[in-house]
């Protein structure tokens, strides 16, 4: 009889974490069908033949096989935070903090250029600077959305801001902006918006258009 309390106490956390889990997923099912079904309608600006695979329910990745120029793939991933976890900002502390909307892609020929930029929203990764040749150097004066940035090429910093306004898009929180002469080329991270205040058309337009301005500086 002593170790009813405890047993009760047992499978009283049991079945809270089994709701949290229920919750969660089903929170970042609807959330990710939400965010499919937006996306899907501004995808045709850069390319055709999406594959979609779901990883888990905090992430879908969308492959689109048949990307115009200048892209020669690109892959569009919704990475959702696993509220599906208990306290998953214990037990992952590396996850995402915020629901983010991310664009890999690689040109039809590599930059020549490196650049590393975040917004003081999300903490610097180091590890991005770690591949490749030659030395990084910090872009000094006032850059769009409070960026910071690191760049490995002869690049002023008019053309790093340029690059990030090109990104900006009013409805969208730019967090972070990296172009590589390794593949893939460009990554693009976005906080994911308020659907109905942003067109997915125009964002995916800004995208092209980055694209190709990327190869012309």
């Amino acid at each position: 009889m002593s170790d009813s309390p405890l047993l009760t106490a047992a499978l009283v956390v049991s079945l809270l974490l089994l709701c949290w889990y229920l919750v969660g997923m089903q929170y970042n099912i609807r959330r990710g069908r939400r965010a499919l079904k937006w996306i899907e309608q501004g995808l045709p600006v850069i390319g055709e033949k999406a594959a979609l695979n779901w990883s888990g329910v905090s992430q879908v990745q969308i492959h689109i096989t048949q990307a115009k120029e200048p892209f020669r793939s690109a892959d569009v991933l919704i990475q959702l935070k696993p509220r599906e976890l208990p306290f998953w900002w214990f037990w992952q502390p590396r996850a995402p903090t915020h629901d983010l909307l991310i664009l890999r892609a690689q040109l039809h020929h590599a930059p020549g250029f490196d650049l590393v930029s975040h917004s003081p929203r999300v903490p610097a990764d180091e590890q991005l600077k770690r591949h490749g040749v030659g030395q990084w150097n910090a872009v000094q004066g006032g850059l769009a959305n409070a960026m910071n940035a690191d760049l490995r090429g002869a690049l002023s910093p008019y053309t790093v801001n340029r690059l990030i306004v090109q990104t900006t898009l009013e409805g969208m929180t730019l967090t972070r902006l990296i172009v590589r002469r390794a593949a893939p080329n460009l990554e693009v991270h976005y906080l994911l918006p308020k659907f109905e205040q942003v067109s997915p058309q125009r964002l995916f337009t800004i995208l092209h258009q980055l694209g190709e301005e990327i190869l012309q500086v």
